[in-house]
Order: C-alpha cells, then sequence, then structure tokens
C-alpha cells in the first residue's frame, strides 16, 4: 500500500494546508530540494576560470589588427573593479529579489504561471540572475521545461554554495555582450574605451542592456534600439528607487561617447575571415592546429599601413561614384612573389549595415567579364593556334547552341573588321575573343581557366559554352588575383599566403606555410606576350584612349571586365611585385548606371596601383625564348614594298612569319583612269595612273564598303568596252549584300529546331532606292529586305539584292553563293564557314 492509501487523513491534510499556502509550500520546497542538494556538487565548469588567454592578430611588422579571446572573455574582475552603478542597473532590470531568494523566486514564478495561464502562450518569465550563472555553467543551448526545472535545481544548489556576490560576479563576468564580446570589463573596453570601475550611471544601465538580446541591441548595427533598451533599464532603476524619474530621464537623454566601430579592430573583413576559418575562437582548435600550447600571436602578412591606405581610396571613390547607383567596391593586393596577402578590403564600409557593408566582396563570387580574355588567348597562342599578329574577324557573328543562338557585341557597338590579336586582346573586344574561343572549343577554355585556379567554375562546359571567355561564370576576387598573379609569375600559380607564423603561451615561434605553388600549364613564352600586350598603351589606346586609368608612368599590366547590364564591373592588373584586382558594383546584384570597368573600378585601380609605385621592369620577353619580328599590322605578315606601317611583334619559336611571307594587303593597282577601271597594256601611259589600296580577303568586303574603304576594279577598262549589251538589271556596287557572304558554308544540325537554322539576310542599299528585294536562286523573297530571313536548305543557293534604282533603272548585287551542307561539322551546332 502506498503513503496515501495508508494515512488518507494526513495526505488530505497536507494537500488542503499546501493547497492554501502556495507560497508556504513552494518554500518548504525549496528548502527540500536545498538540504538534498547539499551533498550535490557543482558543474565542473562552475570553478573554471572565466578568462582564458587572448590571442592577437598582427599584421606583417607586429600591428595589433584584433584581439581575440575564446567567446570573447577577457580577465574576470571582482565587484570591487565594476562601478555600484553596475549593479544597481542589473539587480533592478533582472531580479530586483535578488538578495531575498534562494535561487529561485517563488513569486516570480507564481507571477509568470499565471500571465501565462491567462494568456495561452509564454508571455513572461521567471528566471533569477542565479538561475542565468547556472544555464551558463551547463553550457547547452537547449530550453524545454526539463532544461528549465534542471537550471532550477543547479541555481538553488548554487546559492547555497556561494554567496550573493560570487554570483553576481559570475554573472557580470561571463555573460555576451556582443560582438564576440564577455564580460563586463571586455564590453567596457569595447564599446566606450575605459575600465568597468570607470564607467558612468548611463553608460552600466547601456550595457547592463546588452545581454538580453545582443545581436538585436548591437549597439554598431541597431544603436537606436541599443538606446531604447536602455531607456527600460533606467525605467527599472527609477521604479526600483535607485534613480528618481528626473534623473532616469536626464540619463537616457546623454549623448554616449561610444567608441567608433573602425576602433575595434582594423582590416575586418581579413581579420574575421581568419576567426571563422582557422576557428580563432575556439581554444582547443587553436592549440590542435599548432601541435602545442595555444598561440597567443598570429602574424599574419597584411600590411596594416598599405591595409589603412587601400581603405582610403575605397571610400573617396565611392563618393565620386555617388548618384551612379553603386554602393560598394572590393580590392585585394598580393605579392606576387610569394602569395602573401598585403591588403584585403571586402566593402566599402564593413559597419554599413545599408549597403550589406559586413559581406566579403573578396571572396563573393561574381560574373568577372571580360577579365577572363587573357587566359583564352594564351592558351591560342601556347597551342599554335594564333599569334600576336594574327589578324581575327571583328565582323558580325551568330553562335548558335543547343541553348539558343547568341550574337555578341562590342562595348563601343562597332564592328572593328580585321583586327591584330594584339588590339582585339588590349581593346576588349568581345566578338574576336569569342571566335578564339569557338577554335579552342568550351572544354578547353573551362579547364585553361580550371588551371588557372578559377575553382568556383564548378558546371559543365556546356553549361557555359564559350561566352565563358566574356565571364558568364562566377570567380571570386582572391582566385582572380591569384590567377593574375600566376601570369605575373610566368605560368606558376602562387599558394595564398596569409599567416607568417604564430607565437605560444610556451614562446614558441611556429612558421605557418603558404598552400603549395602549382603550373597553370601555360608557357611562360605565351604568358609574357599577353602581359606585353597588357602593358602596351598604344594598342589599347583605340577603346581606352590615352592617360586614362589604365595608363601609369611605369609598367603595369592591367584587364577591365564588365558584366551583363552593369551589375558588376572589375580591373584587374599586375606591377612585378604586386598583383591588385578592384571590384566595384552592388552586393545585392542590382545595375549600375553604365559604369563601365574603365570607369567604375578603373580609376580606384589606378589610385591603388600608384600609390603602391612602380615594380620594376617586366621580364624581357627574349628570357623565355621569344623571337622578335617586324610586321605589318594590317597583315600580320612581313612588310611588303607598298606598306605603310610596320612594326616588331613576339612570337612563340616557331610560329612567325617567314622571310618570303610578306603582305598582301597593300597594293598598288594600275587604273585607266579614263573609265576607273584596271589598266592593259594597251592603257595610254597619259590615263595610266597607280593607285594605292588595302585588299582585306572577301569575308572583310562588306565591312570595307560599310567603312568606305574602295576595292579595286574587277574588269579592265577594254573589257568592259567590248562586254556584250547588259542584260535588264545592271550589276552594282551600291547594292551590297553583308551577310550571307559568298563562299560560305552552313552545316545542319538535326538536333536543332528549325528556327535556330535560318539565316538573317543583311544587305544594303541606296535609301532613294524602291522596291528593294531579295533573289534567291531566281525566286523572289517576300517582305521588308531589311527583315528577310531564309530557312537553310541542302545544296548550292545563289542570292541577290535588287532594286529599282530613281531613274528606273533596275539594279542588283554581286552574287553571293553559299553552300548548305546536310551533315553537322560540330554536333549541337549549325557552323557558319567564311573561307
Amino acid at each position: 500500500m502506498d503513503a496515501a492509501a495508508r494515512f488518507p487523513r494526513l495526505s488530505r491534510q497536507a494537500w488542503d494546508t499546501l493547497r492554501r499556502h502556495p507560497i508556504r509550500a513552494c518554500v518548504l520546497g525549496i528548502l527540500l530540494v536545498g538540504m538534498l542538494s547539499l551533498a550535490w556538487p557543482l558543474p565542473p565548469t562552475a570553478d573554471a576560470p572565466s578568462g582564458v588567454v587572448s590571442l592577437k592578430i598582427t599584421d606583417r611588422s607586429g600591428q595589433v589588427l584584433r584581439e581575440i579571446r575564446p567567446d570573447g572573455r577577457g580577465r574576470p574582475v571582482p565587484l570591487a573593479a565594476v562601478d555600484t552603478s553596475v549593479l544597481a542597473a542589473l539587480i533592478a532590470t533582472e531580479d530586483r529579489r535578488f538578495y531575498r531568494h534562494p535561487g529561485v523566486d517563488p513569486l516570480a514564478v507564481l507571477r509568470a504561471l499565471r500571465s501565462n495561464l491567462r494568456e495561452g502562450r509564454v508571455v513572461s518569465g521567471a528566471s533569477t540572475l542565479t538561475m542565468q550563472v547556472a544555464r551558463r555553467l551547463r553550457n547547452t543551448r537547449e530550453r524545454g521545461w526539463w532544461d528549465k526545472i534542471v537550471e532550477a535545481h543547479l541555481a538553488v544548489r548554487v546559492d547555497l554554495r556561494w554567496s550573493k556576490d560570487r554570483i553576481l560576479s559570475a554573472w557580470l563576468n561571463r555573460v555576451s555582450y556582443g560582438n564576440h564580446t564577455h564580460g563586463i570589463e571586455s564590453a567596457a573596453r569595447l564599446y566606450f574605451g575605459k575600465h568597468a570601475i570607470d564607467l558612468t550611471r548611463a553608460e552600466s544601465a547601456f550595457l547592463v542592456g546588452l545581454p538580453q538580446s545582443p545581436s538585436r541591441y548591437d549597439p554598431f548595427r541597431h544603436l537606436d534600439r541599443a538606446r531604447q533598451r536602455q531607456r527600460s533599464v533606467l525605467d527599472a532603476m527609477a521604479r526600483a528607487g535607485d534613480l528618481t524619474r528626473e534623473e532616469a530621464d536626464r540619463l537616457a537623454s546623454l549623448p554616449l561617447d561610444l567608441n567608433r566601430p573602425r576602433q575595434v579592430f582594423r582590416a575586418p573583413h581579413f581579420t574575421e575571415w581568419l576567426r571563422v576559418h582557422r576557428g580563432l575562437d575556439d581554444p582547443d582548435r587553436r592549440a590542435s592546429s599548432s601541435g602545442s600550447a595555444p598561440p597567443v600571436e598570429l602574424r599574419t602578412t597584411l600590411d596594416a599601413k598599405l591595409q589603412h591606405a587601400v581603405e582610403q581610396r575605397v571610400r573617396s571613390h565611392m563618393k565620386r561614384l555617388d548618384g551612379d547607383r553603386v554602393t560598394n567596391a572590393a580590392v585585394v593586393i598580393l605579392e606576387n612573389r610569394t602569395g602573401a596577402i598585403r591588403a584585403y578590403v571586402g566593402s566599402a564600409d564593413f559597419w554599413n549595415d545599408n549597403i550589406a557593408g559586413q559581406n566579403d566582396g573578396v571572396r563573393m563570387r561574381r560574373q568577372p567579364g571580360s577579365t577572363l580574355k587573357p587566359f583564352v588567348y594564351a592558351r591560342a597562342l601556347d597551342t599554335r593556334l594564333k599569334t600576336a599578329a594574327s589578324i581575327l574577324p571583328d565582323i558580325e557573328l551568330n553562335v548558335p547552341g543547343a541553348g539558343g543562338a547568341f550574337t555578341p557585341t562590342n562595348y563601343d557597338g562597332t564592328l572593328h573588321g580585321p583586327t591584330p590579336l594584339r588590339e582585339a586582346l588590349a581593346n576588349s573586344y568581345n566578338i574576336p575573343a569569342v571566335r578564339v574561343a569557338q577554335k579552342l572549343g568550351a572544354g578547353d577554355v573551362l579547364r585553361t581557366l580550371r588551371n588557372a585556379g578559377l575553382t568556383s567554375l564548378d558546371r559543365e562546359p556546356e553549361h557555359y559554352g564559350v561566352g565563358l571567355t566574356l565571364g558568364n561564370g562566377d570567380v571570386r576576387p582572391l582566385h582572380l588575383a591569384r590567377a593574375y598573379a600566376g601570369i605575373a609569375r610566368g605560368g606558376t600559380l602562387p599558394g595564398l599566403r596569409s599567416v607568417l607564423w604564430s607565437r605560444t603561451t610556451d614562446e614558441d615561434t611556429i612558421h605557418v606555410p603558404g598552400d603549395a605553388a602549382r603550373p597553370m600549364n601555360l608557357s611562360p613564352g605565351a604568358l609574357r606576350i599577353v602581359t606585353d600586350i597588357l602593358s602596351d598603351p598604344y594598342a589599347r589606346a583605340e577603346a581606352f584612349g590615352r592617360h586614362g586609368p589604365l595608363d601609369f608612368p611605369f609598367p603595369v599590366a592591367a584587364k577591365t571586365g564588365t558584366s551583363k547590364d552593369y551589375r558588376d564591373n572589375w580591373t584587374a592588373g599586375f606591377t612585378p611585385d604586386y598583383t591588385v584586382v578592384v571590384w566595384v558594383g552592388n552586393f545585392d546584384g542590382s545595375p549600375m548606371r553604365r559604369i563601365s570597368g574603365v570607369t567604375g573600378a578603373g580609376p580606384l585601380f589606378h589610385a591603388v596601383v600608384s600609390h603602391l609605385g612602380p615594380g620594376g621592369a617586366f621580364p624581357d620577353p627574349s628570357t623565355a625564348g621569344l623571337q622578335s619580328v617586324e610586321i605589318c599590322p594590317a597583315s600580320g605578315r612581313r612588310p611588303g614594298t607598298f606598306c605603310p606601317t610596320k612594326r616588331a611583334e613576339w612570337f612563340l619559336p616557331g610560329t612567325a612569319p617567314a622571310a618570303g611571307d610578306t603582305c598582301n594587303v597593300h597594293r598598288r593597282i594600275a587604273i585607266d583612269e579614263r573609265s576607273g577601271l584596271l589598266a592593259t597594256e594597251a592603257t595610254p601611259a597619259d590615263d595610266l595612273r597607280e593607285r594605292a589600296y588595302t585588299v582585306y580577303p572577301p569575308p572583310y568586303h562588306a565591312w570595307m564598303r560599310e567603312h568606305g574603304m574602295p576595292l579595286p576594279p574587277d574588269i579592265t577598262h577594254e573589257a568592259a568596252r567590248s562586254e556584250a549589251p547588259q542584260t535588264s538589271w545592271r550589276t552594282t556596287d551600291r547594292l551590297a549584300i553583308h551577310y550571307p557572304l559568298s563562299g560560305a558554308n552552313f552545316h545542319l544540325d538535326p538536333v536543332l529546331r528549325d528556327s535556330f537554322q535560318r539565316v538573317h539576310l543583311r544587305g544594303t542599299a541606296p535609301g532613294t532606292w524602291h522596291d528593294v528585294h531579295w533573289i534567291i536562286d531566281g525566286e523572289r523573297i517576300q517582305g521588308d529586305y531589311r527583315d528577310a530571313r531564309w530557312r537553310l536548305e541542302p545544296g548550292r543557293h545563289t542570292i541577290h539584292l535588287r532594286a529599282i534604282g530613281p531613274d528606273g533603272t533596275r539594279y542588283r548585287s554581286r552574287q553571293a553563293a553559299v553552300t548548305v551542307h546536310d551533315t553537322p561539322e560540330t554536333a549541337g551546332w549549325a557552323q557558319n564557314e567564311a573561307p
């Protein structure tokens, strides 16, 4: 039988007594628990010191960047080292009956129960200061009902064993005040730059209010909320009688001399990166990573003076871009020789929540625009596919693909015709770069970029296509800087290095090696040529002009980049000593107001590199086995008799034009001035004149006509006079077919939809002519000739453009003959090949 059955009357009397006197019941229960707890030991954490060895992160010369303590705790301070106003504010706010209860407050428990039952939800708690200390002794995040019971039991045990002063001291030295800071002394130093004993009453109320929700009341990000919380603490002190209402109002209105956030620690993105990825908050992880005692100093590769100078230039540049919908910038500087990080600016303002300033722009993934082109061109040079003198077609290009076709355009909206590779790269023309990528193939382009350390390009080649050369994949600025440093080093990708050594509590110095360097699989010779192009101010003058952001009084190789819709712009480059990458844009991905790489990131790049100063001369390309040969820039061949200009160009071994391979672009042709047609031996001497012509291959003829570049006649004066009477349609060059060009070959792909295998016919006619129309294989194409599209069909086809002149004369263009093959040459493509 149980006790209730044996002593029913006693059981009923006890229950009635407890029911009529609940407060006595609670006190009795607490006393019973307390008696049972006298022999129950406290958790081991109760006697553990609340302050541990701090770690200083220093720059390369020993200047302190940041001090980190595990859990942010500093050395514990006794109550005598804390201003009495802190204790008054704490007790008034958190536990007014602190000195009158045994760790658990029965009245607070009953009040909380009544409020919660009335509301049907948890609206009030009954946690005492002692219970809060108990929660930290347990070191658990669980907050269920059982945990509250365990905390209450532990609080009673703590109250029985510890004095009230020790409990207050434990609370003040253990709770979090935000920003990785624990303990009243550390908080006073962090926010006010003073000791806890020197706090004013207003400052004490401010700090006591923060632990309720350290992130919500973070003074550096939400000062208005923190001030409201301070007001609540002051009101509690007034209700407790520690202040009059007038004093509370006056203290709430006083300004607070808070430390500026930038005074808290330097290079915030860099030190935060180290803190998170090296586990610097965890003393056990610190010790295990060093293999010995915990470190007290971490000497980094950062240059604090350089860091400060770069941060100033970023802020100044952001002011200049005000009004262009630009809010942020990031800059990283690497030392080429070692891969050491010398400066690391992750945003325009780490402490500005409006621009998401604590996001780290140095390690984010963004589209890099044309900054990837140098690696693609280097690969083309390395494979002997092209030379720096190769002439690339900067004429209209349509790139079909299984995911849809795209037509690349240049930033200036202009087609530049036949363009030397040097100028195509230096001026960042898009169409020639895509043509080179087509020749290499999307897979080769992707491998080249991954070998350069751009590991964030983690999709399949088909996902990017040849558009990858224009930057349609995401890369990190830190990785792009390492890749450009690899170019500067002649093909060896440096290992990134952020830490030099650490010093332990045992005074041992442990050197920290950087990541291992590795080859980029690009030859030193190809990269020397690319460096020479990127540092050539004359080669980029067509697009960037002279004396702009990319021009320096000392050798600098630089490349700009702008992503689609002006969402990102970049400038990346290097001197012989340093590599600098600058990104400008908005973290939320919103577009800027037509800000390009040269106008957005370029000036900031110029300011940073100018501060770094000259690093000497780049290595002479001849040291990489390159050969300098004089060429005609219009043809890429040896200069001929009639070439107006010539220049020296660098070539990899075996790629230079042979001595007899002379220019065939510049010509002098005998003309019969009576008709302007070709002269013959029968032309009278008085009618014979030689004229200079620049004649590019047939694929460029339409471009030449558009730009007013005359082509030599293709018929002699005598032949024209003896020709049979003209047909009813007179051939004229005033009607011009621009696309497709005569001799073009098209390859059909049965996988592609019909709409992907239609050709947009392009041609021009004088504005005063009428009835302009297309004729294909003798059949007229209906509709406006400017919008006409022709569906490809296997076979050979002839194309004319016809029109009626103002005087009623019927004209036709020269014929364009094309061939359509019914077998795809490249899987997934309908490819147009110019002869």
